[in-house]
């Protein structure tokens, strides 16, 4: 999924919102436009190819439109949207009995940033020709990583961003960045290298 350049997305949505918050009821149309595709992308790493992701995309919208008058801009659009998104996708795990601590820091997880951070040269995210294949490869992933690659990778968002979003420190964040990459890698080989078979952890 391409979106736009993320310097000219963040300006239009920062203008957008300073309009409807003057009281322009037209700009809400504008932000939902620039972010319904986003904001269902991120619901389906939460929880996977959930057959109510609409239904859920629609009530975040809801709850943006209530909160938007309230928002006050100490962090970007996006992390705030997207912080609402994971809540209202925790409301409706909790609601189905499920696990509400998805993105919790876990019991050992110390957020230690990993000592070998690089990433295989050969993930591309952005690569035409393998970008289905890739985006496959993801959504056979964890929601926990296939939601730090969907907001790191196609969101292009910061460390500090992604932590914000998900309530964890910025150290825990790197750190399953890393982890996330190199699941995605070990699911990547049978196709970087024919013959290689899958060891899921």
């Amino acid at each position: 999924m391409e979106y736009p350049d993320k310097k000219r997305a963040v300006e239009l949505e920062n203008d957008l919102v300073s309009r409807f918050i003057d009281g322009d009821g037209e700009a809400f149309a504008g932000l939902v436009e620039l972010y319904k595709d986003r904001v269902h992308q991120f619901i389906i790493c939460i929880l996977g190819a959930d057959r109510e992701a609409e239904d859920i995309a629609q009530e975040v919208f809801i709850q943006i439109y209530k909160s938007l008058g309230a928002f006050r801009r100490e962090s970007a659009f996006s992390t705030w949207a997207y912080s609402l998104t994971r809540n209202v996708c925790r409301r409706r795990l909790r609601d189905r009995g499920r696990e509400a601590g998805l993105f919790a820091v876990a019991d050992g997880e110390n957020g230690d940033e990993p000592r070998d951070s690089a990433l295989p040269a050969e993930i591309k995210l952005e690569n035409d020709e393998t970008g289905e294949i890739i985006r496959a490869a993801v959504a056979g992933l964890s929601p926990l990583h296939r939601s730090v690659i969907f907001l790191s990778c196609w969101e292009h968002l910061s460390y500090e961003e992604i932590a914000g979003t998900l309530d964890i420190p910025v150290g825990t964040v790197r750190s399953r960045i890393h982890n996330a990459m190199a699941a995605l890698a070990q699911r990547l080989k049978p196709v970087l290298n024919p013959g290689t078979e899958v060891n899921d952890q």
